[in-house]
């Protein structure tokens, strides 16, 4: 029997378009395998399908020329006068999206509450890995190297910015980067190397989050990228990568708006910093991925200073931009198969809970036999 793929995409996300993009790539490269596929496009919390397998249904999105559907017990269904109809049972969810709902844990949860499995990381970790503070605190206690920062509301960066300001100064100095705890793709990030750009980059990360992380910017490095998912309870590790950014630091513009990035140009594979700091970051990769209990595909991001010879990790992508397959292809690994793996994990792993021992309690039946509550609770 053919297994019911539903993909899942978009959602409440500054970075919805992008989960558009890699869903339209997963898309077209499912349906060249015998999974069942079935897209649903989120949106403003609903769901929506019939009409979503191109680009061009997007720009912009008319909800009304689509079906809406909601999932009730696992199971994805039209509402028509008032009644259900069944629109499609999945074995699995594939997960596209980035940032916000989509990768925060929320769908994950709706996920699990449907006992659906998904192809990606659980509630907590996907809650953890997208707030930059929660992922740094793991990291240090992990004893990685994490890069000096400080954490600050927006409420209070926009009440009290000098005192922000001078608190940055004298705990990391100039120059810095700011950044909104909760986003990917660069947006909201800004560099500051003195007193006037960090009002500068203050003001422009708070517009995007209630919480900022401000970092101190290393002068001398180089951004490197790592992927992984599991197979049969084995990490699979990508190649590396150096994303090329026009400017200092790596923009939105810079990832997704240059012509071929998706195809892996605008990039150097495997990243120059030489075998034993690759090996470094691939090590690294593999250790988060584990102690965090990942699942699916996701990607490490590091900053590594070659002079030093010293690697920090900067974040975990748990939905990665494109899934991050041109990284597994240099090391043998199509998308298909990445895929196909991942699906394939997936059910496995919810095969494996099934298994697990049910403990069943007779307190209720206690409390019955006592007079409907127990001690405090009989009646009178």
């Amino acid at each position: 029997m053919r297994t019911k793929v539903a993909l899942i995409f978009g959602g409440r996300s500054l970075e919805s378009d992008i989960s558009v993009i890699t869903a339209m790539q997963a898309l077209a490269v499912l349906k060249e395998t015998d999974r069942d596929v079935m897209p649903f496009y989120l949106y403003e919390g609903k769901f929506y399908t019939d009409g979503v397998e191109d680009i061009s249904a997007f720009t912009p999105f008319v909800a009304e020329r689509h079906t809406a559907a909601i999932l009730v017990n696992g199971v994805f269904c039209s509402v028509k006068k008032k009644k259900l109809s069944r629109l499609f049972a999945p074995d699995v969810l594939l997960l596209c999206c980035h940032g916000g709902e989509g990768e925060n844990g929320v769908v994950q949860a709706v996920a699990e509450f449907n006992g659906l499995p998904q192809c990606g990381a659980g509630v907590l970790p996907s809650a953890v890995c997208m707030d930059k503070t929660a992922s740094k605190c793991v990291f240090e206690q992990m004893l990685l190297n994490v890069v000096p920062y400080l954490v600050v509301s927006s409420a209070r960066a926009e009440a009290e910015p000098g005192a922000v300001r001078e608190e940055c100064e004298s705990a990391l100095g100039y120059p810095v980067i700011v950044k909104p705890a909760s986003q990917g793709s660069s947006i909201g990030i800004k560099a500051a190397r003195d007193a006037r750009e960090f009002y500068d980059a203050l003001e422009t990360a708070a517009e995007f989050d209630d919480k900022l992380v401000i970092e101190q910017k290393l002068t001398d490095f180089k951004e490197v990228n790592c992927a992984a998912y599991m197979k049969e309870g084995r990490v699979v590790l990508s190649a590396t990568e150096r994303p090329l950014a026009a400017g200092e630091t790596l923009t939105f513009e810079d990832k997704y708006m240059s012509a071929g990035k998706h195809e892996g140009s605008g990039r150097i594979i495997p990243a120059d910093i030489g075998e034993e700091l690759n090996g470094v970051v691939r090590s690294v990769t593999e250790r988060i991925y584990r102690a965090l209990d990942l699942k699916g595909v996701v990607r490490a991001d590091f900053l590594v200073d070659v002079n030093r010879g010293k690697v920090y990790i900067n974040e975990v992508n748990t939905l990665p931009g494109s899934m991050a397959f041109y990284l597994f292809e240099p090391v043998g690994v199509s998308f298909s198969e990445m895929l196909d793996d991942m699906i394939e994990e997936a059910l496995r792993s919810r095969r494996e809970r099934k298994k697990r021992t049910v403990f069943r309690s007779r307190v209720l039946e206690f409390y019955g036999r006592e007079g409907g509550g127990g001690k405090h609770g009989r009646k009178r």
